[in-house]
Formats: C-alpha cells, sequence, structure tokens
C-alpha cells in the first residue's frame, strides 16, 4: 500500500511539472521591438523592391529581394539584390546587385545556409517572358525559365559565379518554375541529415489552371541538386503555387503552401509532409482552415526543440485577412504542426510577403513587405520563455 502511495505521489508529481511545463509558451511582447527598412522605393533608382528574403550567418545577416527598375510588376527589368548587417538588423550596409540582366528578370531568391561550413548557398531563377506567356504560349528551351545556384563562404561579401541547374530541377514539360520563394532548409534530423531541401512552384501543362508544386534537394552541400516529391495533381482542390517547408523533429518535412486560386475563400492554404527526406510526399495536399491567411506566400520557421527545458515551437508568418493582405502575424504550433495559435501581430495595416531569422535565443527577426510594396522592413521582435539559456 505504501509503495502504491508513493508511486501515484510521484505520478502526480510528474503531471503536475509537465502542465506546468506546457503552459509555458513562448511571449513576443517581453521587450520593445525595433525597425529598420533594408528596401525602399527609390534606393539605388529602383522603383521597387520585392520578394523578401534572410539568413544569419557566423558574421552577418542577409537580407535579399528583386530590385524591379521600372514598377512593382513580376516581369522586366528586375535584379537581385542584398543587403548585409553585421549588427543584427539595427543597420544595414549598402545594397549590393548580385545578378543584373540587363532587361531580363532575375527571380525568386532561395538561401539556405549550411552551418558547419558556414556557406550560404543562393538559387534563383531567369525567365525572358512573363508570367501568362510561359504558361499559355508556345516557345523553345531557350525562353524557358532557368535555375541557377551560386554561393558564398565569406558571410555574403563574395560569391561564386551562377551555375546553371535547370536541367537537375526542372523537368522539360514543366512551364512555370519558381522556386520558393522563402529560405530553404538544411535538414538536421534523421539519415538524411544534412540534406538541403528547397520548395518550388511548377506547371505541369499548358494553361493557367496548371499551377502545381515540388521539392527539390541536394544532398552535396548544393552543388548539384535533383527533384524529389512532386505534386502533379490538377484534380485536388489545392492549386499549389509558393511553398514554405520546415523540418520537424522526427526528421519529417512540413509542407505549408499557397493555394493559387483559393479552393474557398476561407481556405488559402494547403498542406502535406514527407517522411523520406523529401523524395515523396506522404499523401494529397489537402485544404486547411487553420490559417487566417488570404491568397498569398508565407514563411515556416523552427523556433526551438524540445531539449534542455524547452519545448518544440515551430513559427508561421502570414497576413490574417483571408481577403486582403494586411496584418502580418505570427502564429505558433507546439505540436510539430498539428494545431497553430496566433502570438503576435508584427504589423497593423497592409503586409504582404515574408520570411523570419532566428537572430539568437531571445529575438526573431521578420523581414517583410509593406506600405503598398514600397517598402520591405525588418522587425526584430523580443522574446520571453521557452528556454532556461
Amino acid at each position: 500500500m505504501y509503495k502504491k502511495s508513493i508511486f501515484f505521489l510521484v505520478l502526480l508529481l510528474q503531471v503536475i511539472v509537465s502542465f506546468g511545463q506546457s503552459q509555458e509558451r513562448i511571449n513576443l511582447l517581453a521587450g520593445p521591438s525595433t525597425v529598420s527598412t533594408p528596401f525602399y522605393s527609390g534606393l539605388m533608382g529602383y522603383y521597387a523592391y520585392r520578394i523578401p528574403t534572410i539568413i544569419q550567418t557566423k558574421k552577418a545577416l542577409i537580407a535579399f529581394a528583386e530590385g524591379r527598375k521600372n514598377s512593382t510588376g513580376d516581369f522586366g527589368n528586375i535584379d537581385l539584390v542584398y543587403r548585409r548587417s553585421t549588427n543584427q538588423g539595427k543597420s544595414w550596409e549598402p545594397i549590393q546587385i548580385l545578378i543584373d540582366r540587363d532587361s531580363i528578370a532575375v527571380q525568386n531568391p532561395v538561401p539556405i545556409y549550411v552551418k558547419d561550413q558556414n556557406k550560404i548557398v543562393l538559387l534563383f531563377n531567369i525567365t525572358p517572358q512573363n508570367e501568362h506567356d510561359i504558361l499559355n504560349k508556345d516557345y523553345g528551351p531557350k525562353d524557358g525559365r532557368k535555375a541557377y545556384v551560386m554561393h558564398s563562404s565569406d558571410d555574403g561579401r563574395t560569391w561564386s559565379a551562377p551555375k546553371d541547374i535547370t536541367d537537375q530541377v526542372k523537368r522539360p514539360h514543366w512551364r512555370w518554375h519558381a522556386l520558393g520563394p522563402v529560405h530553404g532548409i538544411e535538414l538536421n534530423f534523421g539519415i538524411h541529415k544534412g540534406r538541403l531541401v528547397v520548395p518550388v512552384a511548377i506547371s505541369v501543362e499548358k494553361g493557367q489552371k496548371a499551377y502545381c508544386m515540388a521539392l527539390v534537394y541536394s544532398d552535396d552541400q548544393g552543388s548539384s541538386w535533383k527533384i524529389g516529391a512532386v505534386d502533379n495533381d490538377l484534380s485536388d482542390v489545392v492549386q499549389c503555387n509558393e511553398t514554405t517547408v520546415v523540418e520537424l523533429t522526427n526528421g519529417d518535412i512540413y509542407v505549408n503552401t499557397r493555394d493559387h486560386l483559393g479552393g474557398s475563400h476561407d481556405k488559402n492554404r494547403g498542406e502535406t509532409y514527407s517522411t523520406d527526406g523529401g523524395l515523396t510526399f506522404t499523401k494529397p495536399i489537402i485544404e486547411s482552415d487553420k490559417f487566417p491567411s488570404p491568397i498569398v506566400q508565407a514563411s515556416l520557421l523552427r523556433w526551438d526543440t524540445k531539449t534542455k527545458g524547452r519545448e518544440d515551437v515551430l513559427l508561421f508568418a502570414t497576413p490574417s485577412n483571408t481577403r486582403k493582405r494586411e496584418n502580418l502575424v505570427i502564429m505558433a504550433s507546439y505540436d510539430e504542426s498539428k494545431s497553430w495559435t496566433t502570438i503576435y501581430n508584427v504589423y497593423h495595416g497592409f503586409s504582404a510577403y515574408s520570411d523570419m531569422v532566428k537572430l539568437n535565443k531571445r529575438t526573431l527577426g521578420v523581414l517583410f513587405e509593406t506600405d503598398d510594396y514600397k517598402k520591405i522592413l525588418f522587425k526584430r521582435v523580443k522574446i520571453k520563455g521557452n528556454s532556461n539559456n
């Protein structure tokens, strides 16, 4: 009887401790936030900057964007540009033009950070035609969208020459091919540790309603690439476009995608998983009502894992009006993507594409479009809780 009492007492204490830990959620209102403006209309003569992505290396924070010369439109004279910061986004070094192909559009920057080598791998697209013509007209291979990769091993100060990887990441019948646009990931758990994974929007036949999605991957730190999982089902409700991915602690990949045409007014995101390192999807992409998103790009980030008193936390950034691009929020998942709750309002008013980066154990960085695409802001958000360090 005594042993049973002791057993139940220990069990009760474990439940109490577990309950207490489960209530400790990260708090993004713990301290004042700060905002800087790495890109704005008129800077270096560009009419607008769009499609922001961001990563952090050992010595620098690097923000990428498309520098659009003459309009906010998705085609025309568009350069790939970036800015570095050595104080975690409080201020920025002068803008650098990374790729300029005269009047041809350079688009969709997708940076990946390879931690053990302090290496940036950067993928991007180049296109001589606009989206409508790519989808609907007949043309030869030289006029299709191309994919390139380059890298930096000195925190973004210098870069390798661009390498054409179109044949590695694009099947011949795919018309549309748009990498990201958001940071890619390096897998850290399971048998595929070290693999780089990047989402890509594709179209699988001629016409406006042929959008789908795929994953491409590299097992040699970005030197060569292969096509992995492919969604090519045009009969399902979700017409995938811009996709963001994050690795779960069991090694699975959680996939969250923009429903390009909007299966319903209140369900503008799709979800699925890969359990084999991005080679296949476990099931068809399903329409989700977990997110308040309009039809827009969004971003995922792993904030923490359940070690040393911390808990598993995934973050998701999205505008939060299902009909308009406005009111950017951060959502959190504490159960590895099964459920989500809004925890912080980043920006009231117009806000669109975004990306996130973990600056340190207490600071989240959010890079996002605002002011009708006239500015890209970077907001540093102080975080309390979720860590004993």
